[in-house]
């Protein structure tokens, strides 16, 4: 037990100290342990941002007529990527990207959540150079222009507005400088701006604060915008034009145009209008509106005028609407022709063609149909001549029948009934002139299941008076035209034998789809192949068209040939509940036609059997 103890107590004593103490091992271990003991290399940082782009100057020269500015903007992009692809978002795609260089050659662009974006490898500082083109907009005697763009660290704007003979305000969104100076005709202005994410600038005419007094003594001034729209027609050429002013310094009581003088208005409207004439000099003639207030600002006068045209082809002009004492008229023209017409337009001058989807919506919405030919000018003298070639017109189909069914019942002496559905879509149609066969005999007539009163015209035509069918969608919804007649026949010899000739009306509409059921005595036995008709024998209706024209697969065909047959011959030898008591019983025979065009149809069977 001591010893035990003893053992215990030594065992949990502290390590005594080892000296000179050493440790072998192999050189694998020691270097593994060595490498492992090392302090971290620093490494170097990755760059928080690919590229960043340094500064940007945008140098823009508005174009000679004021509607559009060409820029060209110089960019520095450095790339802060070691080593693979980047992409730098440049331009919005709501600008007219002409050219993108790189360092002097074309720069690989691709389009990208709306923005011209350059892709490259290349490192360094790079220069990006772009050449684009932006519409500029006028409003109250106001031009502007926007876009978005790329924010840079320090951004420079120059544009030049050429013509510029009075002082021109500049304002530029954001901007922390902003100077102009004259140069010859041509007005410079200068910004800087902050790192910002769109280009807003806008001008307009100064009026220092004593000329501005000078100006509200002075005589109104005032500025128009015509959107005109033309329809030509057989024998007349209509017009209409909203006529928008912009009216600055005083109001107006009193509104002056002209047109020529063989154009007829035919209504003047606006805001305001008291009264106005029509007063012809010369080749011209001249509008005068009375307004019952003074219009300030903007006002829009609305004409409607038209201009009577000879018959045929005939060489005309777009009539000129002249605004009178404006200081200054653009607008837009649109050519609609009505009818069949061709129309053509070849040597305009003070007007240019332009692609009808740039006309306003003003003139593109007035009409349902489609505008053929479109002009835009800037001066009140323009000439848009017009050629009108006058074509025969081609007859369409108005009416036709989707679906005619019909049902013969022969008896056993011979005599023979009939009833015919035709399914028909009429547009304008008066009559269906029906053709009945040789000595039938009509009994009743329904025109969408009501019975109307027919008419026989002087070959003998039967004439059934349509209804007009009812718009169902984009299409016109079918409705029944139901006749029933009766013919002597020909009874069967005193063996039992006989034949019947049977024929179809013949409708003077063409029908698609044609099926027949004829109906023999259950004792009459069919002689083998003594049977010819104009139409396919079938063993049913394999080409099965509902009334209002839908195709239906095999389930609705089976369900179509079961209704049909509970109605016709419910119990043998029954008769069918219709408006006029037809028999319906014995053995069916069916036949059916495709596209039936003025044709008779007819059958011709051979029995025997019946005493």
């Amino acid at each position: 037990m001591i010893s035990l103890l003893l053992f215990s107590a030594l065992s949990f004593a502290a390590e005594p100290a080892i000296p000179d103490a050493r440790v072998v091992m192999p050189w694998t271990d020691f270097k593994k342990l060595y490498e492992a003991g090392k302090a971290p290399e620093d490494k170097p940082e990755v760059a928080p941002q690919s590229y960043s782009l340094n500064r940007a100057a945008y140098e823009g020269r508005v174009s000679a007529d004021g509607e559009s500015a060409t820029f060209t903007a110089k960019m520095q992009v450095q790339v802060h990527k070691d080593k693979g692809w980047i992409v730098v978002p440049l331009l919005p795609t709501s600008v007219a990207l002409k050219s993108a260089k790189l360092g002097g050659a074309d720069a690989p662009i691709f389009l990208q959540n709306g923005w011209y974006t350059l892709i490259t490898d290349k490192k360094g500082v790079l220069a990006v150079e772009l050449t684009f083109a932006t519409q500029v907009f006028e409003a109250d005697g106001t031009s502007s222009m926007s876009f978005p763009m790329a924010p840079s660290a320090g951004t420079e704007v120059s544009l030049e507005v050429p013509n510029a003979k009075d002082d021109l305000e500049f304002k530029v969104g954001q901007a922390k400088m902003v100077k102009d100076e004259l140069r010859g005709d041509v007005r410079r202005m200068e910004a800087l701006l902050p790192a910002t994410s769109g280009l807003s600038i806008s001008y307009t005419r100064e009026i220092t604060p004593g000329a501005a007094a000078e100006e509200a003594l002075a005589e109104a001034r005032r500025y128009a915008e015509v959107h005109t729209l033309v329809g030509v027609s057989e024998g007349v050429l209509t017009g209409h034009s909203d006529i928008m002013y912009t009216i600055v310094h005083q109001g107006l009581t009193e509104l002056t145009v002209t047109l020529p003088a063989d154009v007829a208005v035919l209504d003047v409207t606006g805001s305001g209008v008291r009264e106005w004439t029509s007063t012809r000099k010369g080749e011209l003639q001249q509008v005068e509106v009375d307004l019952n207030f003074e219009a300030l600002g903007s006002y829009k006068l609305m004409l409607d005028y038209e201009r009577v045209l000879p018959e045929g082809s005939v060489d005309t002009q777009v009539p000129v609407v002249g605004v009178e004492g404006v200081e200054r008229v653009k607008g837009f023209v649109g050519v609609a022709a009505l009818s069949t017409l061709e129309v053509l337009s070849e040597g305009a001058t003070g007007a240019r063609r332009v692609d009808v989807r740039e006309l306003p919506a003003s003139v593109l919405g007035r009409t349902d149909q489609p505008v053929l030919l479109g002009f835009k000018y800037r001066q009140a003298d323009y000439k848009v001549p017009l050629r009108v070639n006058q074509h025969q017109d081609v007859d369409v189909l108005v009416t036709i029948a989707d679906t005619a069914e019909a049902v013969t019942m022969v008896t056993p002496d011979g005599k023979v009934m009939s009833q015919m559905v035709w399914y028909v879509r009429n547009n304008r149609r008066q009559f269906l002139r029906i053709n009945l066969p040789e000595g039938a005999e009509l009994w009743s007539v329904k025109v969408a299941d009501k019975a109307v009163q027919p008419a026989k015209d002087d070959k003998g035509a039967i004439l059934i008076p349509l209804v007009r069918s009812r718009a169902s969608g984009s299409a016109l919804a079918a409705f029944s035209v139901e006749m029933v007649w009766i013919e002597a026949g020909q009874a069967p010899d005193a063996k039992g034998n006989g034949a019947v000739d049977l024929s179809l009306p013949v409708a003077d509409i063409p029908q698609t789809y044609v099926r027949w059921a004829v109906y023999l005595p259950y004792e009459a036995k069919v002689k083998a192949k003594a049977t010819t008709s104009t139409m396919r024998e079938v063993e049913y209706f394999s080409t099965p068209v509902t009334p209002e024209g839908e195709y239906l697969g095999a389930a609705g065909q089976a369900e179509m040939q079961q209704a049909y047959v509970a109605q016709n011959n419910a119990v043998e030898g029954g008769v069918a509940p219709v408006d006029v008591a037809m028999p319906i019983g014995g053995m069916a025979y069916y036949f059916e036609e495709l596209l039936v065009v003025d044709e008779a149809q007819t059958v011709h069977m051979e029995y025997k059997g019946l005493k």
